[in-house]
């Protein structure tokens, strides 16, 4: 995987790679808001958006009629710089007919050790503990 970044005004930075998709980030600077996302927000977009995908390709592969999957996250950071993740909490919600707890249980363990990249590799840095919720 490489990827390109590319400076277009200020701090804000546009970046793509492989796909050829690109991404604008940016952060708030002299009290005046972003243009973008701030690079550690799209961390936590890249969390939520490989866990809900995880979740609902599992669930989907028991043939379970899961119709959306979506993701609240609260993330603690670091008091002093590096400003790091130091605890993040998630609750995962789930809408689908006949969907059990036990088998939202069974992705959620799935995506968290082992599926999910994203939060594997981030679980390293900081705990994380995600909930889950049927919506009918």
């Amino acid at each position: 995987m490489r990827a390109e970044i590319i400076n277009v005004d200020g701090l804000t930075m546009m970046a793509k790679s492989d796909t050829n998709h690109w991404v604008v980030m940016d952060t708030a600077r002299d009290g005046q808001s972003a243009a973008a996302a701030t690079p550690m927000e799209t961390f936590l977009f890249g969390f939520g958006g490989c866990f809900c995908m995880t979740v609902k390709s599992l669930l989907l592969k028991k043939r379970l009629a899961v119709e959306k999957v979506s993701m609240r996250i609260e993330a603690e950071r670091a008091p002093e710089p590096p400003t790091v993740f130091t605890r993040i909490d998630a609750v995962l919600q789930v809408s689908g007919a006949n969907v059990r707890d036990s088998d939202v249980e069974w992705a959620v363990n799935l995506a968290h050790e082992k599926y999910c990249q994203v939060g594997v590799m981030l679980e390293k840095a900081a705990p994380i503990d995600v909930k889950w919720e049927i919506v009918e």
